[in-house]
C-alpha cells in the first residue's frame, strides 16, 4: 500500500499546476456540454410534444367548426323550407326554382328535395324532378315513425341521381293536424369533406375522421373509409365519457400506427371530429435537431481540447507578461472604483485618452477607435450644448455632475447614456483629467416612453365604449361642454333601438353585440359629414350632437339616419317591420345652451317616438310632454351581455 501511495505522490509532483487546471477545466466543460445536450434534448422533445398537442387541438377545433357550419347551413335551409311548407301546403312547380336557388347559394349542398308521405320525390332543386321513390331510405322511415322535428343526419349513402356517396340531412313535414306529410332532405357530397381535408398537411400517417355520435364512421381521410362501427374504440368507450374534447396517445385502428389524437364533440349536432398525427412524424424534427446538436457538441469538445492545449502553454507564460500589467496600473486604480459601466478619461481639451473595453458592448466600437477623438464627435448634436454647460461647471463641482445624452452606435442606431462626470487633479499618472462613468439607459427611456403611451391609451379607453368603439358618456359630456362655448345652435338626438330585447332573445347576446357594433359604425360614419359627435349613451341607446344644426337640419339628419338603419336590413323577428329599426327624439337650442335641458327634452321626445309606434323621428317641440316633467327613459331592453353587466 505504501509503495503505491509514494508512486502516486511522485506522479502528482511531475504534473504541472497549469496542466492539472486545464485538465479539470476540460473535464468540467465536457460534463457541462453533455448535461446541456441531455437537458436541451429533453426540453426540445417536451416542447415538440406540447406544440403538437396545441396545434392538433386547434386543428380539431377548426374542423369541428367547419363541420358545424356545413351542417348548420343545411339546417337553416331545411328549417326555412319546413316553415314555408307549413304556411303554404300546396306547392306549385315554381317551388323547384326556390329549391334550386337555396342549393346554389350554399356550396356544400348537392341537392334539395321534398318527399311526400309515400316516399315520392315531388319537388327538387334538379331539373327535371327525378321520378324517384325514397320510401326505403332510412331517413324516410325514421321521420314516418317518429313525430319529432329534429334534424337527422344520415349517411354516407349512394345518391340515386349522381351515384356518389352523400350525407342526407332531413326534417319531418307534417300536415296542419300533425300527421306525417313527408320529409324535406338536403344532400352533402362526401367529396365536400374529403376535398377540404386533403388541403391539410398532417405529415406521413396523419388522418382526419368525422364520426356520428353513435360511433358510426362518416368519413376518414386519407383512406376515405365510411360506415365502419367505431363505438367500441377508445374514443367512444373512454375518451368521450371524460369530456367533449381531449387529446391522448393511442394505436390507430385503421393502420395500427401509434398516433397522438385530438378529438372534439360538436355540441350542436351529433358529430365528433378527430385529428391524428403519428408519433414518428411529430418527433421527426426533434430527432433531426438532436443529431445536429450532437454533431455540434462533438465539434465543440474537439475545439475545446485543442484550445485547452494552447491555454496550458499560455498559462506557463503567465509570469512573462505580468510586468506588462504594471504599466497600466495607474489607469486601473482609477477604474477600480468605477467598474460599473464604460469608463472614459478625457483631457481638459475634451480629447479621449482612455476608454474601457466595455464600450464595445454599449456602442459597438473598440476603444482604439475612440482614443484621440473629441467627445463632441460622438454625442448627438442637440445634446452637445447641454454637455458643454456641464463641462463648464465641472471644475467647481467637487462631487461631480450627472447628465443624460444620446450617442450613435457603430450600427447607426441611437442609445441613451447616463453619465457621472468628475474632474480629477493628480500629479501621479494621467494628471488633470475628466473621468466619466457612462451607463446605457436606453431600455429605461423606452420603458418611460411606453408608460407614457400606455397612460395616453388608458385615458383614451376611459373615454371610449369597449363594445362599439364609439365615445362613451364621459366623452359626450366633454364634447357638449366644449361645443357650448363655440356653437350658436346645437341639436341633440337620442336614439334607441326598437324591440331590442326580442332581438337578443332570438339571436343571443352575441348577435345583439354584433348589431350594436354595426349601428356604432353607421352612426360614426354619418356624423362625419355633419361635423357632429356620436356616442353610446348606454345599453341600446345612442346620442348624437350636431353643432350648428337647427330643427330642420336635425330632422333631415334624423330621417336619413333612420332610413340608413333600415337599409342595413338586419333581420329582427321581434319587430313588426321584420328588421332592425330605431326611434329618434331630438331637441334643438341656441346659445347660451343648457345641455342638461337639451338631453332631457331629446329623451322625452324619444319616449314620444316610442309611444307613436317606434321607427319614427320626433322633435322636442312636437312631442306631447309637460314642460316641467322629469326626464323619461324609453323602454329598458338589455342590449347585450356586456350592457347587462
Amino acid at each position: 500500500m505504501f509503495p503505491r501511495l509514494a508512486l502516486f505522490r511522485s506522479w502528482i509532483g511531475r504534473v504541472s499546476t497549469a496542466t492539472l487546471v486545464v485538465t479539470l477545466f476540460v473535464t468540467a466543460l465536457g460534463a457541462c456540454v453533455l448535461g446541456l445536450m441531455l437537458w436541451k434534448g429533453y426540453d426540445s422533445r417536451r416542447f415538440a410534444l406540447a406544440q403538437n398537442e396545441t396545434e392538433t387541438r386547434n386543428l380539431a377545433q377548426s374542423l369541428a367548426e367547419h363541420a358545424t357550419h356545413t351542417f348548420q347551413g343545411a339546417d337553416i335551409v331545411l328549417d326555412d323550407i319546413v316553415a314555408y311548407v307549413r304556411l303554404r301546403p300546396e306547392l306549385n312547380a315554381g317551388f323547384n326554382e326556390r329549391l334550386r336557388a337555396l342549393a346554389d347559394h350554399l356550396p356544400q349542398l348537392s341537392d334539395v328535395a321534398i318527399v311526400n308521405s309515400v316516399g315520392n320525390v315531388t319537388h327538387a332543386s334538379v331539373t327535371p324532378v327525378p321520378p324517384l321513390n325514397n320510401a326505403d331510405r332510412s331517413y324516410f322511415r325514421y321521420h314516418r315513425d317518429n313525430p319529432d322535428d329534429a334534424l337527422l343526419i344520415t349517411g354516407p349513402i349512394e345518391s340515386r341521381t349522381s351515384r356518389q356517396l352523400i350525407f342526407a340531412v332531413s326534417r319531418r313535414l307534417e300536415t296542419a293536424d300533425g300527421h306525417f306529410a313527408g320529409a324535406v332532405v338536403a344532400t352533402i357530397a362526401s367529396d365536400y369533406f374529403s376535398d377540404f381535408y386533403k388541403t391539410i398537411d398532417l405529415g406521413p400517417g396523419g388522418s382526419i375522421s368525422l364520426l356520428h355520435s353513435d360511433g358510426r364512421l362518416l368519413i376518414q381521410w386519407p383512406s376515405l373509409q365510411s360506415g365502419r362501427d367505431m363505438s367500441n374504440s377508445v374514443l367512444f368507450q373512454h375518451a368521450l365519457r371524460q369530456g367533449p374534447n381531449g387529446f391522448y396517445l393511442t394505436v390507430s385502428p385503421f393502420d395500427g400506427l401509434t398516433k397522438y389524437l385530438a378529438y372534439r364533440q360538436i355540441s350542436r349536432y351529433p358529430l365528433v371530429v378527430t385529428v391524428a398525427r403519428t408519433k414518428d412524424s411529430v418527433l421527426a424534427g426533434w430527432r433531426e435537431t438532436v443529431r445536429s446538436d450532437a454533431a455540434v457538441a462533438v465539434t465543440l469538445l474537439a475545439c475545446v481540447v485543442l484550445l485547452a492545449a494552447v491555454l496550458a502553454a499560455q498559462l506557463r507564460r503567465r509570469q512573462e507578461v505580468q510586468h506588462l500589467l504594471r504599466e497600466r496600473d495607474a489607469h486601473y486604480r482609477l477604474i477600480d472604483a468605477n467598474m460599473g459601466d464604460v469608463i472614459v478619461l478625457t483631457d481638459p481639451g475634451g480629447i479621449m485618452r482612455f476608454v474601457s473595453m466595455s464600450v464595445e458592448a454599449v456602442l459597438g466600437l473598440k476603444p482604439e477607435q475612440l482614443i484621440g477623438r473629441a467627445w463632441t464627435e460622438m454625442v448627438h448634436a442637440e445634446d452637445v450644448p447641454a454637455l458643454q454647460a456641464v463641462a463648464a461647471r465641472l471644475r467647481k463641482s467637487p462631487a461631480g455632475l450627472c447628465a443624460e445624452f444620446r450617442m450613435r452606435r457603430a450600427e447607426g442606431d441611437q442609445v441613451w447614456l447616463e453619465a457621472n462626470f468628475a474632474y480629477t487633479r493628480s500629479d501621479d499618472g494621467p494628471g488633470h483629467c475628466v473621468v466619466g462613468t457612462l451607463r446605457d439607459v436606453t431600455q429605461r427611456k423606452l420603458m418611460e416612453q411606453e408608460v407614457k403611451a400606455l397612460n395616453a391609451r388608458l385615458a383614451e379607453l376611459a373615454r371610449t365604449d369597449g363594445l362599439t368603439g364609439l365615445p362613451n358618456r364621459r366623452s359626450l359630456d366633454g364634447f357638449i361642454g366644449r361645443t357650448t362655448a363655440s356653437a350658436a345652435t346645437m341639436a341633440v338626438l337620442m336614439i334607441d333601438v326598437d324591440d331590442f330585447k326580442g332581438f337578443n332573445d332570438h339571436f343571443g347576446h352575441q348577435g345583439g353585440d354584433d348589431a350594436l357594433r354595426q349601428l356604432g359604425n353607421l352612426f360614426s360614419g354619418l356624423v362625419g359629414g355633419m361635423h357632429g359627435f356620436a356616442a353610446r349613451y348606454g345599453g341600446e341607446e345612442f346620442t348624437i350632437v350636431l353643432p350648428g344644426a337647427d330643427a330642420a337640419a336635425a330632422m333631415n339628419f334624423a330621417e336619413s339616419l333612420r332610413a340608413a338603419v333600415r337599409a342595413l336590413a338586419v333581420r329582427n323577428p321581434a319587430s313588426a317591420h321584420g328588421c332592425l329599426t330605431v326611434s329618434i327624439g331630438f331637441a334643438c337650442g341656441t346659445a347660451p345652451f343648457d345641455s342638461a335641458l337639451l338631453l332631457r327634452d331629446a329623451d322625452i321626445a324619444l319616449y314620444e317616438a316610442k309611444r307613436r309606434g317606434r321607427d319614427c323621428c320626433v322633435a322636442a317641440t312636437t312631442a306631447d310632454f309637460v314642460a316641467d316633467a322629469g326626464p323619461l327613459q324609453p323602454e329598458q331592453e338589455p342590449a347585450s351581455a356586456e350592457s347587462a353587466s
